[in-house]
């Protein structure tokens, strides 16, 4: 690995610390997604747990087509966000109005300087639909 890291430094001058940082470090892997079916448009965001492992102090989560940034782990094998209740995290969505996020199956992933995740999927049940 060093001496692909020292070939690799070399032809795009970069410094061998940052070819050293990514060295021994792996993608994020989701095992699961705490809850995983959770019902939306009744009041506060739920919250999800995800269980995993090499998530980074700083995560982008990408919820379907929304990406949310900077979401913090609460240890190497654990992360929080709440779930999104609109569009707002869309990438490139300009200033139209905000839409509500609809009810349905999204697939869950977290990306960080290691990688990109595993998909797992949440299921957002509409709130009227749940009674």
């Amino acid at each position: 690995m060093r001496a692909l890291c020292a070939a690799s430094v070399s032809a795009v001058a970069l410094s061998l610390g940052a070819c050293h940082a990514r060295a021994g470090t792996s993608a994020p892997f989701i095992i699961a997604i705490v809850p995983d079916s959770v019902n939306i448009g009744g009041g506060a965001a739920p919250l999800l747990t995800v269980r995993g492992r090499g998530f980074a102090a700083r995560n982008t989560v990408h919820f379907g087509a929304l990406r949310i940034p900077d979401v913090s782990r609460t240890s190497d094998s654990i992360m929080q966000f709440a779930v999104p209740t609109d569009d707002t995290f869309l990438p490139n969505r300009g200033p139209a109005p905000v839409t509500p996020l609809a009810a349905g199956r999204y697939e869950v992933r977290v990306a960080n300087a290691a990688g990109t995740s595993n998909a797992v999927a949440v299921m957002l049940r509409s709130a009227q639909g749940a009674r």
